[in-house]
């Protein structure tokens, strides 16, 4: 069957999309795609319902603005964190597809992923053969072709509810989807009509939208022309060996290795046909090369007529220029990101002096003339869980007769909160005669916490008058 080589194999002559039913496809590059598409599936819908040291491996509650990442916890005043993250995720993207090209959209996208593992196989295990599917969707009505499609689509339906779930997950926490999922949805009713629209948006794509996804309106596609370079990895198409193909004889040529069995388009979840050389809407998922290898290994020729290979031919590297670049910068992010997560401790204190006058001379209950300074303490708790804080003064204190007076002592702060926390110390004159002020510390400690607690020594000044 001859190709029309100026139009896409997923429209008609009318500019039609014609619905593509891949044929199925066994090889190797398959069978090693299968496992990975089972321990990402297990990644994408469980790691939301995971956690590390009681926080949720990885939340992004956007409203409640707080994240966590792998046991580390932030919310949105750490800009550096979020920005070394995006930073790394973006470059690490870059970096890959100049290497390896498109292996993220063949192999790990988790459109990719939920259509051939777990979509398709939900049409094979109803619908039977990918020609048996052709078949039935050209067949006219009847009670079976609709009891297959209906069963088919409420199947969809459970699984994109599903998907749509463990996603929502990831946004709202799992704590709260269980709770959610135990009440009336009136009771929830934005998350509720949030995920109800997501399972309709999954079901539209996965179910039927498919590869005009990754045609019309994946940005990716179109990056992968800047990103790419001549010593990327491509799947492509050895035309010095496999031209010219069967049925189009040259009067001074051997006939290639190709024997335009039309296979490499069959089995292509985008419909493309790669023998025309590298094109935006491949994926890399190396489905033509098994394809390929199938049929060269029936007519007893060498397999790797498709392959993985550069698309210069040259030998893969990692040292070329734009990559050294790409790994120097991930490697900056990585330390930015390292340096913040190390230095950033569990809650922020700030002692700040109070607003009216420096100092106050009173009197105590003896008569002696004593010094007040009033402290206005910030902190901030940036834990997931609420903290007990304790003032604990020095015991040198005692000795130098300091007197601490705080209205709550210890105090409990919610997560992610900021409180002002005000203390007023007394003192004898006699500490700040000499030069008017005295440098001192104060503790405060987080009860909390049995396992590394949290501790911070703030050093602040004391202020009398000068004699």
């Amino acid at each position: 069957m001859a190709l029309d080589p100026e139009r896409l194999t997923s429209i008609d002559e009318f500019g039609d999309r014609t619905y593509i039913i891949p044929a199925e496809v066994r090889g190797f590059y398959h069978r090693y795609k299968n496992w990975i598409h089972i321990i990402l599936l297990v990644i994408f819908l469980g790691l939301p319902w995971t956690s590390i040291n009681g926080t949720q491996t990885i939340l992004l509650n956007i409203s409640a603005r707080k994240f966590a990442i792998f046991g580390v916890t932030f919310w949105a005043h750490d800009a550096p964190l979020v920005f070394f993250i995006l930073a790394t995720l973006t470059l690490g993207l870059a970096f890959v597809t100049s290497i390896w090209g498109r292996v993220w959209c063949g192999w790990a996208c988790p459109q990719t992923v939920f259509i051939d593992s777990v979509f398709r196989r939900i049409e094979r295990w109803i619908q039977g053969t990918y020609i048996q599917r052709r078949r039935l969707k050209q067949a006219p009505l009847s009670f079976s072709k609709i009891f297959k499609t209906l069963l088919t689509w409420f199947l969809f339906f459970v699984v994109s509810s599903l998907i749509a779930h463990s996603f929502a997950a990831y946004f709202v926490g799992s704590e709260a989807m269980i709770k959610m999922l135990q009440e009336s949805p009136g009771q929830n009713w934005e998350t509720f009509l949030i995920v109800s629209f997501i399972t309709l948006v999954v079901l539209f794509d996965f179910g039927w939208f498919r590869e005009q996804f990754c045609i019309i309106m994946c940005p990716y596609g179109r990056f992968q022309s800047v990103l790419l370079d001549q010593n990327s990895l491509a799947v492509v198409y050895d035309q010095a060996r496999g031209e010219p193909r069967k049925g189009k004889p040259s009067m001074n040529e051997k006939q290639g290795d190709c024997v335009n069995c039309n296979r490499c388009v069959q089995v292509c979840p985008t419909g493309i046909d790669i023998r025309k050389g590298l094109q935006m809407e491949c994926i890399s998922c190396a489905a033509c090369a098994d394809a390929c290898d199938e049929i060269m290994v029936k007519v007893k020729k060498p397999t790797g007529l498709i392959r993985y290979d550069t698309l210069d031919h040259s030998k893969l590297t990692l040292t070329k220029p734009r990559s050294l670049v790409y790994m120097a910068l991930i490697l900056l992010s990585l330390i930015g990101l390292t340096y913040n997560i190390s230095t950033r401790e569990k809650a922020q204190v700030f002692i700040l002096r109070a607003k009216e006058a420096p100092y106050t001379l009173i009197k105590n209950d003896k008569g002696e003339n004593m010094i007040l300074n009033h402290f206005r303490l910030e902190i901030q708790n940036q834990n997931f869980k609420k903290a007990i804080y304790l003032l604990r003064p020095p015991t040198s204190w005692s000795q130098q007769g300091i007197e601490l007076t705080v209205g709550q002592n210890p105090l409990n702060v919610e997560p992610g909160k900021m409180i002002e926390w005000h203390f007023f110390i007394r003192f004898k004159p006699e500490l700040v005669a000499k030069t008017g002020q005295l440098k001192t510390q104060i503790l405060i400690e987080d009860q909390s916490e049995v396992e590394s607690p949290f501790k911070s020594e703030k050093e602040f000044t004391l202020i009398g008058p000068k004699q």
